[in-house]
């Protein structure tokens, strides 16, 4: 293409705040100086668009304002992924649905082309700690998608009618900016509208929250997970595409996760014992104790985890497990190290 093509391009995407246009026509610059053998110029360019930030860098995502409530503060926070879907440990059947939903979307062109459309509205529900946030990450890895989280101590709001209206600017900021529109407790939000003592406000909350759902357009997808899905309304339920549970591992999936995460550096533990003591850890608690064991090895100029670190790290999760379940809690009766 010629070289005033692909400029009238990048400023007709700048002015339309469209980012997938203008990144797209901006790496046809970049390869188009590295094929003039312009190299210095295309790395350059390359590292000022950001394409080689790490997951979580600085620089702005996004071209297009962020949505910001009453008291201007951000309704949402845009992030590179943190996660891969290849370093999660998830149920068979669960896997399988969050595989298709990738290729589903990475087809889009193919499904819409025969009036179709690829599955995009995604509720997760499970115990905290299974991995929903972090399935919603790799999903967006796997699109080449930014995550867009959703804050809820900012979209609530006390004012008459501003929460449904916070909801709506971020749907609507999803629909003009390919994402992956995360809403992590959404329970807040599409609570049963029959509740006593509501006043009328979550119901008009939840309303919004089915129309937007109901007619939502784009490219997004929007992700929401649920700690307590019998508190939804249960016509919430119905607007998503697709519902995937998330349950506490089995000793087989624990092992690898627990193998998994110490890829980084060798050890010599007991992994089926370790397993055993860490019985009723959430995923989320397992990559903390074995993150904590790495740590520990390398401080101490060793190379290989040990049980020792293992040990330590797992006692300093049943130690954080106790301080937040009180005094007398299942936790601290399993606290059976030896």
């Amino acid at each position: 293409m010629a070289r005033s093509d692909l400029l009238r391009r990048l400023f007709e995407s700048y002015a339309g705040a469209d980012d997938v246009a203008f990144r797209r026509a901006a790496k046809e610059i970049i390869a188009d100086e590295r094929h003039k053998n312009h190299r210095l110029l295309a790395n350059d360019l390359e590292h000022a668009l950001g394409t080689q930030r790490r997951p979580g860098g600085g620089g702005p995502l996004t071209l297009r304002p962020i949505p910001k409530n009453r008291d201007d503060r951000h309704l949402l926070r845009i992030d590179k992924p943190r996660h891969e879907l290849a370093e999660l440990v998830l149920g068979r059947e669960s896997r399988a649905v969050v595989e298709e939903i990738v290729v589903e979307n990475q087809a889009r062109s193919l499904l819409t082309g025969h009036a179709l459309r690829p599955r995009q509205r995604l509720l997760f529900v499970g115990s905290p700690g299974t991995g929903k946030s972090a399935t919603a990450h790799a999903i967006a890895a796997e699109l080449s998608l930014p995550v867009a989280t959703a804050s809820l101590a900012s979209l609530t709001s006390s004012f008459l009618g501003d929460t449904a209206r916070n909801i709506e600017s971020v749907i609507r900021f999803a629909e003009q900016t390919p994402c992956v529109l995360l809403f992590d407790e959404f329970d807040v939000l599409g609570q049963e509208r029959d509740q006593a003592g509501d006043h009328g406000e979550m119901r008009r909350v939840a309303a919004t929250v089915l129309q937007l759902l109901e007619d939502l357009n784009g490219e997004s997808l929007v992700v929401a997970t649920s700690n307590h899905p019998k508190m939804m309304d249960t016509a919430v339920w119905r607007r998503f595409d697709e519902v995937i549970g998330f349950d506490p591992l089995n000793d087989a999936q624990m092992t690898d996760l627990v193998e998994l995460k110490l890829r980084a550096i060798h050890h010599d533990i007991a992994v089926q014992f370790w397993v055993t003591q860490m019985a009723g850890f959430s995923p989320a608690e397992v990559e903390i104790v074995c993150v904590a064991a790495m740590r520990q090895a390398l401080l101490a100029e060793r190379t290989m985890v040990n049980d020792d670190d293992i040990r330590q790290a797992v006692d300093a999760m049943r130690r954080r497990r106790n301080l937040i379940a009180g005094p007398g809690s299942e936790a601290e009766d399993h606290e059976r190290l030896t």
